[in-house]
């Protein structure tokens, strides 16, 4: 299988930089897969798993929201945050979930419920890839 060149960037790190087989990312429309030779797009990255494959080996990670631009030469995820499973502290997860849930049900405005339950999104999916 063709691969193509990936960097995944954070704002506090370059979180991977290599050749890979396969990207799935998790979009508002669903999961996409990106291979070599993909057709150009930029796309929105919803909080989740993103997978990534190396020759016969996946990996996932824990992502925040961000964006894919996909172009010939690179693919491109920018995301506010990228963990790695082992990089996942559960307990401190849990109490993000609790205080999360917490503040969603008190929320005093709009922004205040979208931006909970966009942490509480966050905080499902690096528990979900934790406990693998």
């Amino acid at each position: 299988m063709a691969q193509f060149e990936l960097e995944i960037l954070t704002p506090e790190r370059t979180f991977f930089h290599g050749f890979v087989d396969c990207l799935i990312v998790e979009t508002s429309e669903g999961q996409m897969g990106i291979l070599a030779r993909h057709e150009p797009i930029v796309i929105g990255l919803q909080p989740a798993n993103i997978k990534i494959k190396i020759g016969e080996v996946w990996r996932e990670a824990a992502n925040g929201f961000g964006f894919v631009t996909v172009r010939p030469e690179k693919t491109i995820v920018l995301c506010e945050t990228m963990e790695w499973p082992e990089e996942i502290i559960l307990n401190k997860v849990q109490r993000i979930i609790e205080e999360s849930s917490r503040k969603l049900t008190s929320a005093s405005s709009r922004l205040e419920y979208k931006l909970n339950k966009a942490a509480l999104a966050r905080a499902f999916a690096r528990m979900r890839l934790a406990k693998k």
